[in-house]
């Protein structure tokens, strides 16, 4: 089931608010390259996808370290290991996806579609939403 942005998922620094939609596209455009493969997915059109994802991911947590460290942000070392653990989960991901290591594709792709979704919206609403009021965006 795709993601769907709510209100409540704003961290009210509209840079990491359109990031986060952002992501939720990519996930959103996997899940649904999925759905409408039923069977017969388009790999190399996944794997383009989930190197979409890890590119922006990657540069979505840069921008938002950044805005963290010119804040003083107290919760930036925190941010930074659950950003770190963050890639390398979903590159390890990635790897054992494309290397037909998660099983059929079916199966694969589910496996990847859940963990997408729940770190998404978990670490938004765990972690990125204690920003709220005390980052502010860039200069």
């Amino acid at each position: 089931m795709p993601i769907q942005w709510r209100e409540q998922m704003s961290v009210g620094i509209t840079e990491v608010d359109a990031d986060h939609q952002h992501l939720i596209g990519i996930i959103n455009e996997f899940e649904g390259a999925a759905r409408r493969g039923a069977g017969q997915v388009d790999e190399g059109n996944m794997r383009a996808i989930l190197g979409k994802l890890q590119r922006y991911t990657r540069d979505h947590f840069a921008r938002e370290e950044k805005m963290q460290e010119a804040a003083g942000y107290d919760g930036l070392a925190e941010n930074r290991s659950q950003h770190g653990a963050l890639l390398a989960r979903l590159h390890t991901l990635v790897v054992q996806y494309t290397e037909g290591k998660l099983g059929a594709t079916t199966e694969a792709t589910e496996v990847v579609t859940s963990f997408l979704n729940r770190w998404l919206v978990d670490h938004i609403l765990k972690t990125d939403l204690k920003m709220r009021g005390r980052v502010s965006p860039k200069p």
